[in-house]
């Protein structure tokens, strides 16, 4: 499958990348997440959807990559006379992941209601 965003798209989002080759790798691993999630169904011509695919492709590469060094920290306290450090990482382990508003944009994840007939009957 054709990755939903490219490195320019990534770049116009947050900035100039060292490693191009691993920003378009990660790009066909997010597009290749987001295919796979149950419910996925590509609108082909609907431009809004298409967008939406685009960001939510690059937000999860950026995630990825912000887990490095002190980048992506959800919580940092220090101390000063008991000389007390701690830092907790948001993503330690760079995984590429969907956030409850990014699959409700895409509408995956959602509950469904649905029916069936275990007879086979018609259920008019």
């Amino acid at each position: 499958m054709t990755p939903f965003a490219d490195v320019a798209d990534y770049e116009a989002r947050y900035g100039e990348v060292e490693d191009e080759a691993r920003v378009s790798a990660l790009l066909q691993d997010a597009t290749n997440i987001i295919a796979s999630q149950p419910g996925f169904e590509l609108r082909d011509g609907d431009d809004t959807f298409i967008g939406v695919l685009e960001t939510v492709a690059c937000a999860m590469v950026h995630r990825s990559l912000m887990s490095g060094a002190y980048a992506g920290l959800s919580n940092v306290s220090q101390g000063a006379g008991g000389y007390t450090a701690s830092v907790a990482v948001y993503n330690p382990g760079g995984d590429l992941y969907l956030t409850r508003n990014e699959k409700r944009a895409l509408g995956i994840g959602c509950g469904r209601i649905g029916q069936t007939d275990p007879y086979g009957r018609d259920a008019r």
